[in-house]
C-alpha cells in the first residue's frame, strides 16, 4: 500500500506543477491517473490513503479514493446514506472538508464523482433535518467550481436547501452569478476540448460541464423553472422585490405548448404579490407572455385579482375582508406571509403618496390623511421612522420647538435623491457590462468554431459572386471558402 500512496503523491506532484508542464501534457497524466485508480481500486486501503493524501494537493486521488469508500460503505449496510456520512462523523467532515479545498482544475476530470459526493452530502444533511450544515459547504463547492453561466442540478439542490434551512443570505454568492445556458452536449464539449484541454486556464464552464461530464445530473424543463422559482422566493424572504420581479418573470414567461404549468402559475400568484408590495400596483407583465397564457394566469388567480383591485382602489376595508375570505388560498399557495406584508406596504404607499402633494405635515395632518391602522400620531412616527431607515421614503421627522408632543414629517424633493438613483444606476449598468462580456466571449467562441467570423464571411460573399463559379472544382470551392461547412440540420428541430 506504501508503493500505490507513493505513486499517487508523485503523479500528483507533477500535476501540481501545472506552470511547467504543457495543457497536453498535463492533459494525459491526469488521464492515466484516473486509469490507474479505477484498475486498481478493488486492491486499496481507502482509510490509509485517505489519511496520508491532501485533499487540495491531491485531488484528483483524493476524490476518487473516496468514492470507492463510499461505495464499500454503502454495499456493507446496505443504505444509501449510511450513518458515517451524516452530520457529526467521520466521513461527513472528510467530504466537506474536500468540498471546500479541492484543486478546481483537477477535478474537471472526475466530474461524475464530484457531483456524488455533493448530492450525498445534502442529502445526509436533508435526512437528519439539518439542512443548514450542508448549504455552507455546498455554496463554497459551487464557487470553487467556477462555472460560471452554466446551469447545473446541483443549482437547483442547493436553492432548495437554502430555502429549507431560511439561511436565505448565503444563496446569494450563487445568485449573483449569473446563468445563461445548459450544460453543453458532448459532442460540443469534444470540439472544444480539442481546441483546448480540460486543464487550460482558457477552459469555460461551458467545456467541461457537458450532458456527458457527470458535474450535472440530466435537467429538464421544470429544473429549469425550479431554479428561478427558488431564486425570486429567496429574493421575496429578502424583501429585495425587483429582483424577485425580475426572477419570477423568467419563470411566468417561459415558453409553452399547449397547457401551463403548475410552477408558472405559482411563479404568477407571487409576481402579483411582489408587484403591490414594491410598486403599490400590478406591474405589466413580460410582452413576450401570450395572450392564451395571459388568459390562463387570470382564470387561476382570481382571488389575487381581487387583492390587487383592492389595493390600488385604496380600499383599505376591502382589502382587509379580502385577505381574510381568502386566508385559506394564501396558507394552501405558501403566500400568507407575503399576503400578510400588504398591510405594511398599503401604509408606506399612503404616506409616500403624502410626499408628492406636500411638501411637510404634522404628524396630526398626516393621521388624518389615513385610515384606522395609522390613526394615532406616535403611529405616524414609529411607522415613518421605519420608512426613512429602510429607504422606502425620503423624508425627516421633527419636533417642533416648544411643543413637545408636536412632530413634522418634512419630506425631500425629489431632486435630492437623483444622486442615489444615479449610483445605483451605474452599478447596474458596470454589473450589466459584465455579463455582456461573458455572452460576447461566449458568443464570438461560437462565431469563431461555426466559422462565422467577419473574414470567414467575406470570403464567403465573394464566392457567392465569383464569375465563373459553376466552373470550378468542388475541392478549388473548398479551398476559396476556407473549408466552411454547414450542417443541413443546423436550423432543424433536433429531431
Amino acid at each position: 500500500m506504501a508503493e500505490i500512496l507513493a505513486h499517487l503523491t508523485s503523479a500528483s506532484s507533477e500535476l501540481r506543477a501545472i506552470n511547467n508542464t504543457r495543457d497536453e501534457r498535463y492533459d494525459t497524466q491526469i488521464r492515466d491517473l484516473v486509469a490507474y485508480i479505477k484498475n486498481c481500486d478493488k486492491d486499496l486501503d481507502t482509510q490509509y490513503l485517505l489519511d496520508n493524501l491532501d485533499p487540495s494537493q491531491h485531488t484528483l486521488c483524493y476524490l476518487l479514493i473516496l468514492n470507492i469508500q463510499v461505495d464499500s460503505l454503502q454495499k456493507r449496510t446496505k443504505e444509501n446514506v449510511p450513518d458515517e456520512i451524516k452530520p457529526g462523523n467521520d466521513l461527513w467532515a472528510r467530504v466537506a472538508y474536500f468540498l471546500q479545498h479541492f484543486d478546481p482544475i483537477q477535478v474537471r476530470y472526475a466530474g461524475y464523482e464530484w457531483r456524488r459526493l455533493v448530492e450525498l452530502l445534502a442529502h445526509a444533511a436533508e435526512v437528519t433535518a439539518k439542512p443548514f450544515l450542508a448549504v455552507q459547504v455546498i455554496k463554497e463547492a459551487l464557487l470553487r467550481l467556477n462555472s460560471p453561466g452554466v446551469l447545473t442540478s446541483l443549482h437547483v439542490t442547493f436553492l432548495r436547501l437554502t430555502l429549507l434551512s431560511k439561511s436565505y443570505h448565503h444563496a446569494l454568492p450563487v445568485m449573483e452569478r449569473w446563468v445563461f445556458q445548459f450544460p453543453t452536449s458532448s459532442v460540443q464539449a469534444y470540439r472544444k476540448h480539442i481546441s483546448r484541454p480540460l486543464c487550460s486556464e482558457d477552459t469555460f464552464g461551458d467545456t467541461f460541464i457537458s450532458d456527458a461530464s457527470g458535474f450535472s445530473a440530466k435537467l429538464t424543463y421544470r429544473d429549469h423553472m425550479r431554479f428561478f422559482l427558488y431564486g425570486a422566493m429567496i429574493y421575496l424572504a429578502l424583501k429585495e422585490w425587483d429582483k424577485a420581479l425580475h426572477w419570477l418573470s423568467i419563470v411566468i414567461s417561459s415558453p409553452v405548448n399547449d397547457s401551463v404549468s403548475k410552477i408558472m402559475i405559482e411563479g404568477y400568484k407571487k409576481w402579483i404579490l411582489a408587484s403591490l408590495l414594491a410598486h403599490g400596483k400590478l406591474i405589466s407583465s413580460p410582452r413576450v407572455i401570450s395572450a392564451h397564457v395571459s388568459k390562463v394566469y387570470q382564470t387561476l388567480t382570481k382571488p389575487y385579482a381581487s387583492l390587487v383591485d383592492a389595493f390600488e382602489r385604496g380600499d383599505y376595508p376591502r382589502l382587509r375582508a379580502e385577505i381574510d375570505i381568502g386566508r385559506s388560498v394564501w396558507r394552501t399557495d405558501n403566500n400568507e406571509g407575503l399576503v400578510s406584508q400588504l398591510f405594511y406596504a398599503y401604509n408606506s404607499f399612503l404616506v409616500i403618496k403624502l410626499g408628492r402633494t406636500f411638501s411637510a405635515l404634522t404628524a396630526a395632518d398626516v393621521a388624518q390623511r389615513t385610515l384606522a391602522p395609522l390613526a394615532f400620531s406616535a403611529n405616524i412616527e414609529d411607522f415613518v421612522a421605519l420608512l426613512v431607515m429602510s429607504g422606502t421614503l425620503s423624508a425627516t421627522l421633527v419636533h417642533l420647538h416648544g411643543q413637545a408632543d408636536a412632530t413634522m414629517l418634512r419630506f425631500f424633493a425629489r431632486r435630492e435623491s437623483y444622486l442615489n438613483s444615479e449610483i445605483l444606476m451605474r452599478t447596474r449598468l458596470v454589473e450589466e457590462a459584465r455579463v455582456l462580456g461573458l455572452i460576447t466571449k461566449d458568443a464570438n467562441q461560437c462565431s469563431s468554431e461555426l466559422q462565422l467570423g467577419n473574414e470567414s464571411l467575406q470570403v464567403l460573399s465573394r464566392n457567392q459572386r465569383w464569375p465563373d463559379a459553376s466552373r470550378v472544382s468542388g475541392d478549388a470551392v473548398g479551398e476559396l471558402n476556407g473549408g466552411l461547412e454547414i450542417d443541413e440540420d443546423i436550423m432543424g428541430d433536433g429531431t
